[in-house]
């Protein structure tokens, strides 16, 4: 299997640094920001088209947030006077992006460019089980590897992989990270950068996190990597695999209900990525966006040609946004809904007519009450 490109910056010092750089790529590429709710008379949205995170809404819609809570979603107009009012274009659910490491960014530059829930699938114990505001945040920590195993030697050589040697290791490990709030557990197993965990350590893993009802994902880009992470019984993958799979395999993967994180950009976005996800969707895996925010060339908020790509493997454009919303959102564990009384985290698209509209004028609405 080739060397894929990885983060050149190493460590925490450098984070800030890279932060400081996406947000400047960002400022001179969208014309995202934010919204906050008035206290006094709210939002509304007039006239507008609503994706709900699973499908369109028939016609046009208004719709009031109120108190970081989405009001109403009516077919006729709303009057409500001294609310601050928008008009036209497209509502959807703030977005949802499955794999991030955050710390190579901020959150200010990922919420204003329209994502509003991430799940972090790799950050030392500290950055990982903190505050983030203003988004909604949830994380893995460090990726659980063997001694001197990726990614120990390269992007993440301060803390942003935890080192294990023996099945006991391997339940302490999960225990500890459960019990600072991981909201999935990670391995790592790529055996071209470093010694991988053996199979009865990796099975360790999985017991020990399904014991916490804990999903586990692996990093697994090649077909060895999978067919390892298949065997230990991994409910994620937290990449779509690089190296072409076989048809067993993806039958495989199908038959034990495996959820496959998109992030094909990150990877190079090779011919035998893009057919392993359309094989995966097709055989019947589960596909959420994300896009592995901290790798070269992916800036933060959301990732429109990511999306086209999902939307191609999907069959349509409606299916790639439900896999950067509800879909991403219900295995990050939040978001991703628009609903009558749910969080008023949103997206407005003043004028929406594909995915490519999500890179130009955008404006996320901050639903904290």
């Amino acid at each position: 299997m080739p060397r894929v490109t990885r983060r050149q910056l190493l460590g925490t010092t450098l984070a800030g640094v890279a932060g400081a750089l996406a947000a400047f790529g960002f400022r001179r590429r969208r014309s995202g920001s934010a919204i906050d709710i008035p206290s006094n008379g709210g939002l509304l949205f007039d006239r507008v088209r609503v994706f709900d995170g699973g499908h369109w809404l028939d016609g046009e819609r208004s719709v009031v947030v109120l108190n970081g809570k989405v009001a109403t979603i009516d077919r006729a107009p709303v009057d409500r006077p001294g609310a601050q009012k928008y008009a036209g274009g497209a509502i959807f659910p703030g977005f949802v992006d499955a794999h991030v490491h955050l710390s190579f960014s901020t959150p200010q530059a990922v919420f204003a460019g329209g994502v509003t829930s991430v799940l972090d699938l790799g950050e030392p114990l500290a950055y990982a089980f903190a505050d983030h505001t203003p988004l909604q945040f949830r994380a893995a920590g460090p990726l659980i590897t063997a001694p001197g195993g990726y990614p120990t030697r390269s992007w993440g050589a301060n803390g942003y992989g935890l080192e294990i040697s023996s099945e006991a290791e391997a339940r302490e490990a999960v225990a500890m990270l459960a019990d600072r709030g991981a909201a999935m557990i990670k391995i790592a197993i790529e055996p071209g950068q470093g010694p991988v965990l053996d199979a009865e350590t990796m099975s360790a893993v999985v017991h020990a996190a399904r014991a916490r009802r804990l999903k586990v994902a692996a990093h697994a880009l090649g077909v060895a990597s999978v067919r390892a992470a298949l065997a230990a019984g991994v409910d994620v993958l937290a990449h779509t695999p690089v190296e072409r799979l076989p048809g067993s395999v993806v039958t495989d993967a199908a038959r034990r209900g495996v959820a496959v994180i998109s992030t094909v950009r990150a990877f190079g976005d090779n011919a035998s990525t893009r057919a392993n996800l359309a094989a995966l969707a097709a055989a019947g895996c589960s596909v959420a966006y994300g896009t592995d925010l901290g790798n070269d060339g992916i800036r933060p908020g959301i990732d429109t040609a990511e999306i086209e790509i999902l939307a191609e493997a999907l069959g349509s454009v409606d299916a790639a946004l439900a896999a950067a919303t509800s879909v991403a959102g219900a295995l990050a564990g939040s978001g991703g809904r628009l609903t009558v009384g749910g969080p008023g985290y949103l997206v407005w698209c003043p004028r929406f007519s594909g995915p490519a509209d999500l890179r130009k004028d955008i404006r996320t609405v901050d639903g904290r009450p």
